[in-house]
């Protein structure tokens, strides 16, 4: 039975923006899936299927006012499309970092500023943000990705405050590590970088290699599942963290100068 509820999701090419396509439309929810290239969207099941860069104001436009046309109304906006870079901060160049922010950071609020006034004109809606664990504390020569985390989790604390009284509700996802094209895109955006027998911070690019080999990953159709049931909850958390192994969780609690102290041994 076909469910009225609009969910527009960003970066459904592969991970967890696929996997919440596919259990959405499955339940019979208007699915709206995006990506940067519509033709890596061929063989996934939705209701719309849109180029969408969050990169681009004229990108967003243009698919939002398909929607707004086809279905009248957005009811779910996820912000799932991200990227990632890794290095020391020395060493990363500002061009790759403005790039990645430019997604996990500027792609939200681009993607907000179009999205909630069509919200508010329902008076209702949610905003579903895909932050990260990594939002919640650092690991070194991932600096840049986790301070784009951070961003997200500010982002979706004010975002929550100025919404209340629209009756817009907004939440932020704090994923572990999972099973996706993620982690195969960091490596090729960073490799030259990690490779760099030369650099001084060899020793924590080997120990990260090491490290990330030994990682137990999550599977993504797990995480989208889960992803799903928070979604539809009739009152939303600030946040949730989603398939994060137990020894991740119990840092975030921590006080800074033991993270510190487990981040330095784990790199030694």
């Amino acid at each position: 039975m076909k469910n009225e509820i609009v969910v527009l999701i960003t970066g459904c090419s592969t991970g967890i923006g696929r996997g919440l396509c596919k259990i959405l439309f499955d339940k019979g929810y208007t699915v709206v899936a995006t990506a940067r290239n519509v033709e890596d969207l061929k063989d996934l099941p939705a209701s719309l299927k849109l180029l969408l860069d969050v990169t681009q104001k004229e990108s967003i436009n243009a698919a939002i006012n398909e929607v707004i046309s086809r279905f009248n109304k957005i009811d779910i906006l996820v912000n799932n499309a991200g990227s990632s870079i890794r290095g020391a901060l020395e060493e990363i160049t500002v061009k790759s970092a403005q790039s990645m922010f430019d997604v996990n950071v500027f792609g939200i609020i681009n993607m907000i500023q179009v999205v909630v006034p069509e919200m508010r004109k329902k008076h209702s809606g949610k905003i579903i943000n895909i932050g990260s664990i990594s939002g919640k504390f650092v690991q070194p020569i991932n600096g840049a990705y986790c301070a784009s985390k951070y961003a997200v989790e500010a982002l979706s604390d004010a975002l929550r405050l100025e919404l209340n009284s629209y009756n817009i509700q907004v939440t932020v996802i704090e994923p572990g590590p999972i099973k996706t094209n993620f982690f195969k895109t960091l490596v090729n955006n960073s490799s030259d970088l990690m490779s760099n027998p030369n650099s001084c911070y060899f020793r924590f690019y080997e120990s990260d290699a090491r490290n990330r080999k030994k990682q137990k990953l999550a599977n993504p159709k797990e995480a989208a599942k889960a992803i799903s049931d928070i979604i539809f909850k009739k009152r939303l958390n600030s946040r949730y963290k989603v398939a994060v192994p137990f020894a991740y969780s119990m840092i975030t609690h921590f006080p800074d100068s033991l993270k510190e102290y487990l981040m330095k041994k784990r790199h030694l």
